[in-house]
């Protein structure tokens, strides 16, 4: 699992780093704009129906399912069956979808950011990128179907490489699209377009290599499409609790000025670590752990968890001190030029660190989904998702009332996560599905402790740079991050923490193994 895990989080890597060129870009060429604000909608669109629909709830219904066929049946036949089955069903819904989006698209996009339309020019330009950009949602979400075929068949890297290609097109619509546009939000809104349509051929020829040939057919309402379906309901609102709060997020944001661009910069740096710990840990666990629960072997599974949860720790508590302590050099490094101006850059600085004070529910809560979606059980998720989801709208309404701007809107999203996180492990315990190993609070100790001589490094760090000019911004932040990451490797190895990586084995492999790609 770990081996896959580190596999997965290594593209993901990859994939951000282009998405920082990527980001960087925008922000010299666009900055903080009606036009960036009205590209950020859009883009959020499809990326938000397709992580409800076809990720989060696909990978907590699917998975489970095609791994007990993978090993129950001697045949391939029957599990080529159901993947066609499930890929006509999708197919013909999105299409369904994006057409009746295309055509009411001003009506729902009233609804989604009626912010927007108090100025004429901004809703114009929504409704325009957003055409062009839902079609992305037909193809990333077959991708994510693909991804979870590859992912059952224990082929992680080509899935999460896909991501590199949306990056690779995006910066490119830049260069190529963009002096022969309108404005760099038709250039952009193109790039997704045509972005989607590379990344889906990428995975169609693996998934097919595989020896999965996936094409359209009119789909079989049989006992395993009764069976998918009770599961993804409750799966669609459980495994996307964080994508439907940031979602209304955006509609309290597209009242408040420069909001929505704002919260997109901050996310993007704080999407980094969560999908290279949280997202990575969670889809490397969840195949792993339905094979424990299938075979019945609940202590190993349980065992498994607790060292996800501890190698999830490890990284995400100095993640988070990280970028709290240096929230204003990383924005003032990656985007202050061009039309990102420094006021602009001290409004992503605050919403990124008050971002980052959720991280650790928003990756703790990824690892401990798949207990739940292993064993079949979508609903729990789903009924402590809408709770959380209460939680947040509420408190969106009473910090927005009371003046608190877009800060506001992202501590309604941070308590809402620690809610959530707090009661998937609160009903697990109670249904004996999971529970802390003895010496927990001793290892959580023996990984805080470094992660603060760290944190009160790097603020030393930013305090002296900031008094002493000598380096380039750039230069500062690399050498404060290679300090940080010494500095807490050292404390780590004399606290003791290094030594929890090392008893879980993610640092070994098998004589002559192979990683699958």
């Amino acid at each position: 699992m770990f081996r896959s895990f580190f596999t997965i989080s290594f593209f993901i890597s990859l994939s951000r780093i282009l998405g920082f060129v990527r980001d960087v870009l925008i922000a010299k060429y666009v900055g903080v704009s009606v036009i960036s604000d009205a590209f950020f909608a859009a883009f959020r669109l499809p990326n938000f129906f397709r992580r409800i629909f076809a990720e989060g709830a696909f990978n907590s219904a699917f998975v489970p399912i095609f791994v007990d066929k993978l090993q129950d049946k001697e045949s391939s036949e029957h599990d080529l069956f159901f993947v066609r089955n499930i890929f006509s069903l999708l197919f013909y819904s999105l299409l369904i979808f994006t057409l009746l989006f295309q055509i009411f698209m001003p009506f729902f996009m009233r609804v989604l950011f009626p912010g927007f339309f108090l100025d004429p020019v901004k809703s114009d330009l929504l409704i325009i990128f957003s055409r062009i950009t839902i079609f992305y949602l037909i193809f990333i979400s077959l991708v994510s179907l693909f991804s979870g075929v590859l992912n059952s068949l224990g082929k992680f890297a080509v899935p999460a490489s896909a991501p590199i290609i949306l990056n690779g097109t995006l910066i490119a619509s830049v260069f190529v699209l963009g002096p022969l546009m309108p404005n760099y939000g038709y250039a952009l809104s193109w790039g997704v377009f045509v972005a989607g349509i590379l990344q889906f051929i990428w995975l169609f020829f693996f998934t097919s290599k595989a020896g999965f040939l996936i094409y359209p057919k009119f789909p079989v309402f049989n006992k395993d499409m009764k069976r998918f379906f009770k599961k993804l309901i409750p799966g669609i609102i459980g495994a996307n609790v964080m994508q439907i709060n940031l979602f209304l997020d955006s509609v309290f944001a597209s009242m408040i000025a420069g909001a929505v661009s704002y919260l997109y910069y901050a996310d993007r740096i704080n999407q980094l670590p969560l999908a290279m710990i949280g997202i990575a840990i969670g889809i490397a666990l969840l195949p792993n752990l339905s094979r424990k629960i299938k075979a019945n072997e609940i202590d190993a599974a349980i065992k498994m968890q607790n060292a996800a949860l501890e190698v999830g720790l490890i990284l995400v508590i100095p993640a988070t001190l990280a970028l709290t302590c240096l929230s204003l050099p990383i924005i003032s490094s990656l985007f202050e030029r061009g039309a990102f101006t420094h006021d602009q850059t001290g409004f992503v600085a605050t919403a990124l660190m008050f971002y980052s004070f959720g991280l650790p529910a928003y990756v703790l809560v990824k690892v401990m989904e798949p207990a739940f979606f292993s064993r079949g059980d979508t609903k729990t998720p789903m009924n402590i998702a809408l709770i959380c989801l209460i939680t947040n709208g509420a408190l969106n309404v009473i910090f927005y009332l009371n003046n608190c701007g877009y800060v506001g809107i992202i501590l309604s999203s941070v308590v809402s996560s620690y809610l959530n996180l707090t009661l998937l492990i609160t009903r697990l315990t109670r249904k004996k599905h999971f529970h802390f190993e003895k010496d927990f609070v001793k290892k959580l100790m023996l990984i805080l402790i470094p992660s603060f001589v760290m944190a009160l490094a790097l603020i030393s760090m930013r305090i002296y740079f900031e008094n002493n000019d000598k380096f380039n911004k750039v230069i500062e932040l690399i050498i404060m991050i290679s300090a940080g990451l010494l500095i807490y490797g050292v404390s780590s190895y004399f606290s003791g923490s290094l030594n929890i990586l090392l008893k879980s084995r993610i640092l070994k492999r098998k004589k002559n193994e192979v990683i699958s790609v």
